[in-house]
């Protein structure tokens, strides 16, 4: 047997593949590729949705440390009038983040795994299987547009020169430090707020145990969110190093 290094997500891509090869059943692909094209779409609007619930706990945190008595819409009751106000909405973004992760995380793999049924749908016809994602799933076009490699599969019919190429390297940069900053400024958030809780409350019992708890989210999340894009060691093949007969691709 020898060993290999992927991302756990591949390897759920490669296993997956590979279990369709066995199957050998074109019937039987087609249907498993609607089903999962329909879990696919309510994995999406579960990641929206808890992504929103997530951004408006932070809002309303935000707005708590900041020490400003904001009455609540709809009534005459003023945010810092709430008791222990700030340990519901530290309490209420912990959850949040550690329940958005894990729908992010369950959205890529049902992503990933409908990717697998148009990319053997693409190699029959030598495509670029992002064309026949774009036309089933919510994806991103404007994502690929902006790439420096239009078609990282295949042929790439016109390169980029120049300034497009330095715009691209810079927007790729840009992107990558937007969504880096994202969750360090909920983290430095439920800092400040945790903050403000000792100073008030000191470490009582309580208070310890939330706070363990809140930490314990956080590092579910961080696991949920980074484990999946990680290269690990596997297994592969049998005592001689052949792959498994079904990990190999079917003759067309």
């Amino acid at each position: 047997m020898r060993t290999i290094k992927m991302t756990p997500l591949t390897r759920l891509m490669e296993a997956f593949n590979s279990e369709l090869n066995l199957a050998k059943d074109e019937k039987l692909e087609s249907e498993l590729a609607s089903k999962y094209l329909l879990r696919l779409n309510e994995a999406h609007q579960r990641r929206d949705a808890t992504l929103k619930g997530l951004v408006i706990i932070d809002a309303l945190l935000a707005v708590a440390v900041s020490g400003r008595n904001i009455a609540i819409p709809g009534t005459s009751i003023n945010m810092l009038d709430i008791p222990a106000l700030i340990e519901v909405l530290v309490g209420l973004a912990s959850a949040s983040v550690y329940i958005f992760t894990f729908s992010f995380a369950t959205w890529l793999c049902y992503s990933q795994l409908y990717f697998v049924f148009n990319n053997r749908l693409a190699k029959k016809y030598e495509l670029d299987p992002d064309l026949i994602n774009f036309a089933e799933t919510a994806s991103e076009p404007t994502l690929k547009m902006f790439r420096t490699k239009l078609n990282i599969w295949g042929i790439d019919w016109h390169q980029p020169n120049g300034m497009f190429k330095v715009l691209m390297y810079a927007h790729a940069i840009a992107n990558n430090f937007f969504f880096l900053v994202a969750p360090l400024l909920h983290v430095g958030l439920i800092i400040v707020a945790v903050r403000q809780i000792i100073q008030h409350s000191g470490f009582d019992f309580i208070h310890t145990v939330f706070f363990f708890w809140v930490l314990l989210a956080h590092v579910l999340a961080i696991f949920t969110w980074i484990i999946p894009s990680v290269p690990f060691s596997f297994g592969f093949g049998d005592s001689e190093g052949k792959p498994p007969k079904a990990a190999q691709e079917p003759k067309v």
